[in-house]
């Protein structure tokens, strides 16, 4: 008796194999790499004095501003500038910090003039 697959299994063998030799491969994060992460965090929130107002990125892609508190080890303190309630978060939560700019209503922010003359 013949087989109906004979020829098309290893085509289709073929193709799967190709399209997961193709697939992108996803990394997970080790521990030493977050860790290195948070140091990284640390040294750069240890550069700014407490009450500097910044953004953060985190990993799971929220951001959020507000003004640097206290310090530790392992967490940092700052006051969210959206609810004005004081948070705590581990270095390695956060993947990027950034000065931010406090503009205080319309109209207060740096204005570009062209001249003419």
């Amino acid at each position: 008796m013949k087989s109906p697959f004979r020829g098309r299994s290893m085509v289709c063998l073929a193709l799967a194999c190709t399209f997961m030799a193709s697939a992108p491969v996803v990394h997970a994060d080790s521990a030493a790499r977050i860790a290195r992460r948070a140091d990284k965090i640390h040294k750069k929130l240890t550069k700014y004095k407490p009450g500097t107002y910044l953004e953060f990125k985190f990993r799971d892609r929220t951001d959020t501003s507000g003004n640097l508190g206290a310090l530790d080890a392992n967490t940092f303190t700052f006051t969210n500038s959206e609810s004005n309630a004081k948070e705590t978060h581990p270095y390695a939560d956060v993947s990027k910090v950034e000065k931010g700019k406090t503009y205080i209503g319309e109209g207060t922010a740096p204005r570009h003039h062209i001249h003419l003359f």
